[in-house]
């Protein structure tokens, strides 16, 4: 008798907020995220975030299939934005996928909503599934920074949203692993 590899589902989560505002006065807070600057919406004052792009580029550019971002310990690479649709692909970590930004017309608003789309190993969704508490707290605290930032004109200093215990945990737990990790020693072995 032949056993076949069982075929999983992609993980799938979604966030969607109406923003009291214009795609266009959206648009310029979306392309600040995960640069670690002022007009940076991610809750970056509780979880760390980067921008990197290759050498000589301008480091705030968003260069499709070159610009890396991430937070913690989660890398992606930009695939496309287009003032409407950001893409970046996971990079590394056990798990294939995507996470983006879809901005859509909503009135005299707009429609943001965050997708995220991964498939790995039973092993990598046994351990994205102790993150999703921490992924939803960080994509509706970037929401409601975002909310601010339309709002005043100005970021946050400070993420507001309060972190339920399950997200605490999860993340408090995440970073005592990360630190536990065993580091690269040189070798002392002589040729």
């Amino acid at each position: 008798m032949r056993m076949e590899a069982m075929k999983l589902r992609p993980i799938r989560n979604v966030h969607v907020r109406r923003l009291a505002a214009p795609i266009e006065r959206v648009v310029p807070w979306i392309e600040s995220c995960w640069t670690g600057g002022d007009r940076d919406c991610f809750p970056r004052d509780v979880i760390p975030n980067w921008r990197k792009n290759p050498h000589g580029a301008d480091p705030l550019a968003l260069i499709p299939g070159e610009t890396l971002v991430g937070h913690g310990p989660f890398r992606f690479r930009l695939r496309v934005w287009d003032g409407r649709v950001w893409r970046v692909d996971v990079v590394g970590g056990g798990l294939v996928g995507w996470h983006g930004f879809d901005l859509e017309p909503d009135g005299d608003g707009c429609r943001v909503t965050h997708t995220l789309e991964l498939e790995g190993t039973i092993s990598a969704r046994l351990s994205w599934m102790t993150l999703v508490p921490i992924h939803d707290w960080a994509v509706e605290a970037m929401f409601d920074r975002l909310e601010h930032a339309l709002r005043t004109g100005v970021a946050p200093r400070r993420t507001e949203r309060p972190m339920p215990r399950m997200a605490a945990l999860s993340l408090g737990l995440a970073r005592v692993a990360r630190s536990r990790r065993p580091v690269a020693r040189p070798s002392t072995s002589v040729g």
